[in-house]
């Protein structure tokens, strides 16, 4: 068998790891749909934030990391810190309410979405930096590509592809953000594999700041 087919084979093979995260990736896109459906983008911004400290708290039971109480001290100034300086997005009139949404099930939406998102962080952290089949960052964002394909094809057949259809509602600007997802993506792969997913909250924290300066 030529050697390209035959590691192909072997990725798929052993993409039972990516699968799970696959779902997750699936689920907390779900999430953050029924989130914003329901809450206006103020109280999603604030809950978001809560990203940095679910990170932290399962990166020290599943990596076994201990951070002192300065560090957690210096993590809770910086969800502070992002949320003043993002303080136009969740202050301004229009995010103050939402006519007909649930506020419970927004706010349970986005708070499980955001503990499935430290989890995913770390799970993925763990798996790239423990791996003994030493698979690099290309070859796992391929298994997790593969993973998602099924777990999206079922979403979008059983939800009948929305109020647009299957293939209704493209243009440009889908295209670039669909680009812009993908790209983003491998990013967050490669700062977890150089760094850990606590620098990628980070910087996540450092994107908000910066955008709002």
């Amino acid at each position: 068998m030529d050697p390209f087919k035959y590691h192909i084979l072997y990725l798929l093979k052993s993409s039972k790891k990516m699968f799970l995260l696959s779902l997750i990736y699936g689920l907390m896109n779900i999430l953050s749909f029924v989130a914003l459906r329901n809450v206006s983008a103020g109280v999603f911004t604030i809950c978001a934030q809560l990203k940095i400290l679910t990170t932290a708290a399962f990166s020290t039971v599943m990596l076994r990391r201990k951070y002192s109480w300065v560090k957690w001290r210096a993590l809770a100034s910086l969800i502070l810190g992002a949320l003043l300086f993002s303080e136009p997005a969740w202050n301004s009139p229009a995010s103050k309410s939402l006519a007909g949404g649930n506020f419970f099930l927004g706010t349970s939406a986005v708070l499980i979405e955001v503990t499935l998102s430290g989890f995913a962080s770390i799970y993925f952290e763990k798996v790239v930096k423990t791996d003994v089949e030493e698979l690099n960052i290309w070859e796992r964002n391929f298994q997790l590509a593969f993973g998602s394909f099924p777990v999206y094809f079922l979403f979008i057949y059983f939800g009948h592809g929305g109020e647009v259809g299957y293939f209704g509602g493209w243009s440009m600007v889908t295209f670039a953000l669909a680009f812009l997802g993908a790209a983003g993506g491998l990013l967050v792969a490669l700062s977890i594999k150089y760094g850990d997913a606590i620098l990628k909250t980070l910087a996540t924290a450092g994107a908000i700041v910066i955008i709002y300066i």
